[in-house]
């Protein structure tokens, strides 16, 4: 079956990002320990006395020296550009065209701990070493919540489906940052989506509330794609700055690469991909047995109280409708739906006392989502009819930057209700970083969501 969709775009922030493996860490070799020589010439082994031997097969990887872990075991190799490499005294991390760290030469006894260089650090040419209180604490997994101001409205139908409202998507990203130069630039950043809260869309016609959820249980799937891109920080103080440069990130689809144009909805099953056309390009990274990932609506509980209540009856859940006639039955549409989605997101954090937490600003800016098919509440697939309308008519969210208001065409049919909307200037994304462990610490999404948040 084929269907796209434009899918509440917010979906997925949905995205948007990093955990690292939780390999065992190395054995520790016999005999005298393995010597880094600082300055390796790339494509060479970097070697050591009996203990040990760290082979660098690839053009400029690096071996960090100083990690938490034990020495390597003796023939020990780091084979791939960025993958770790063993190191004297410590695990180590690989940066592809990176240069061994300082301190490499200072053996360690194996298994005795840290070398001279500080964990998750390394020497960059130009670049000072900068100290600081917060330092040692840098380079981990960080628990990251980006918040979205966004407005939206039905944008297709008269007279329409749903009302206009204003709410906030939350993100929740795993991030481990690590290999930050000696000043804090140039660190990676591996991100994990772990989370999304989307606000509801009320349907003042029929009294019907319109909730996407993300499934909890799907983004610690073991096929959920990991983000790479950059960490940073101004300094190693309170109230210098962490951020995490924004990534685009692909989750339930595939395309040439993170930034190809996003394929509209005539294109759903014609648009190529690595891996072919049609279902090839919705991977399953939930692991469910459908494209892309699986996305619900909300149909049983008490509704929360909203901004206003409803005319004519008190609010329900509803089903997304499959027809402008359709949405007049609340549990006659989709409760499933599976999607591909791309988000941008990035954020940072002011370092606050103890070094462990932070917030700040967010630089986010879009959300694309396609929908390759859905399930009807009633059981089996929508039809490529229901589908292509709810392809069409589900909403887009418009992320709000700092100062800005939603357009004047931003009105409710009813001047009530209409005098209720927020028109106050945005402040614009925001977000809040939570240190939750050294490198390689075993986060999970989970815990990234409950994560106490500044």
């Amino acid at each position: 079956m084929r269907v796209v969709h434009k899918l509440w775009i917010g979906l997925g922030s949905l995205l948007s990002v990093g955990a690292c493996s939780n390999a065992a860490p190395p054995v520790a070799g016999t005999g005298t320990p393995a010597v880094m020589t600082p300055g390796g010439t790339a494509g060479k082994p970097a070697t050591g006395t009996a203990g040990g031997t760290v082979t660098s097969t690839t053009a400029g990887n690096a071996a960090l020296a100083g990690a938490s872990a034990a020495a390597g075991k003796a023939g020990a190799t780091a084979a791939t550009a960025g993958s770790p490499g063993a190191a004297a005294g410590g695990t180590s991390a690989g940066v592809a065209g990176g240069a061994p760290v300082a301190g490499g030469t200072a053996p360690a006894t194996a298994g005795s701990g840290p070398a001279t260089a500080t964990a998750g650090y390394r020497e960059c040419p130009g670049k000072m070493s900068l100290e600081g209180e917060c330092k040692a604490s840098g380079p981990g997994v960080y628990a990251m919540r980006v918040d979205i101001d966004v407005w939206w409205r039905d944008e297709n139908n008269s007279p329409t489906i749903y009302d206009p409202g204003r709410g906030t998507i939350s993100v929740f990203f795993r991030t481990e940052v690590s290999n930050l130069c000696q000043d804090g630039s140039d660190g990676s950043a591996v991100v994990k989506a772990c989370g999304d809260i989307i606000p509801p869309l009320l349907a003042d016609a029929n009294c019907g509330v319109i909730q996407i959820v993300f499934p909890d249980e799907m983004w610690d799937a073991p096929n959920m794609p990991l983000f790479k891109t950059t960490g940073t920080t101004t300094g190693f103080n309170v109230n210098d700055t962490l951020t995490v440069v924004k990534v685009a990130g692909l989750v339930g689809i595939d395309l040439p690469s993170s930034d190809a144009p996003w394929p509209t909805f005539m294109q759903s099953t014609t648009f190529a991909c690595p891996g072919g056309t049609g279902e090839k390009c919705y991977p399953d990274h939930d692991g469910d047995g459908h494209p892309g990932i699986t996305v619900k609506l909300k149909q049983d509980g008490a509704v929360p109280k909203q901004l206003y209540e409803c005319a004519i009856a008190p609010w329900e859940y509803m089903t997304a409708p499959l027809s402008a006639l359709g949405a007049l039955d609340k549990g006659a549409g989709a409760d499933e739906t599976y999607i591909g989605l791309r988000t941008k997101i990035g954020g940072s954090g002011k370092i606050a006392a103890g070094c462990m937490s932070g917030a700040g600003s967010s630089d986010a800016d879009g959300f694309e989502s396609r929908l390759y098919g859905c399930k009807l509440k009633s059981g089996g697939p929508c039809d490529d009819t229901g589908a292509l309308f709810v392809d069409t008519n589900l909403p887009q969210f418009h992320v709000l930057q700092a100062t800005q208001v939603p357009p004047a065409e931003w009105k409710h049919v009813r001047p009530e209700v209409d005098s209720l909307l927020n028109r106050t200037p945005s402040q614009g994304p925001k977000s809040s970083v939570v240190r939750m462990g050294d490198l390689g610490a075993n986060v999970t999404c989970d815990q990234v969501r409950k994560a106490m948040y500044p």
